[in-house]
């Protein structure tokens, strides 16, 4: 049975160091039982959120032809793997996929507006609005603070209490 098998590798490593490391992926594959087909690089992009503070991974994409037992052993040695971030084990039943579906980088979903986050427009003016307004306040003297202090005390609120 073919499996694709997509890695995540950290940030940490430079691109040159990639292939190194796909290769150790590799053999520890082929270490499990199982026969690498093809093996591909996606490229690096921004995840979608920190995993243990990276930001940033590289995509290494595996197709292998492995059995069920076999995986077992392979999914354990990649979840213990220091070099792998993340993977993701997919079954392809029919064979060889034809073409190899290409990530893009992580795009937040639409507010209630209508509008991505990062977009210009979004509540980040509204609160510096607020907050100038804040500032062009007069300051209160002492007396004028003592006086509203005192209505608030002797308001209906205080009265309930």
């Amino acid at each position: 049975m073919i499996y694709e098998i997509l890695t995540i590798i950290p940030a940490k490593f430079a691109d040159t160091e990639i292939e190194a490391v796909s290769e150790r992926i590799a053999k520890q594959i082929e270490a499990a039982g199982g026969k690498i087909e093809k093996t591909e690089n996606l490229g690096k992009l921004k995840l979608a959120y920190a995993i243990n503070h990276v930001r940033y991974g590289t995509y290494v994409l595996f197709y292998i032809e492995a059995a069920q037992e076999i995986m077992a052993k392979v999914d354990q040695g990649l979840r213990l793997a220091d070099e792998v971030l993340r993977h993701m084990i997919v079954v392809h039943p029919k064979g060889m996929p034809r073409h190899t579906p290409r990530p893009t980088s992580y795009v937040p979903p639409l507010n209630a507006e209508g509008r991505r986050s990062s977009e210009k427009g979004d509540d980040k003016p509204a609160r510096h609005a607020e907050v100038a307004a804040k500032i062009e306040e007069k300051p209160l003297s002492t007396k004028d603070l003592d006086k509203k202090l005192d209505e608030i005390l002797d308001s209906d609120i205080m009265k309930s209490i």
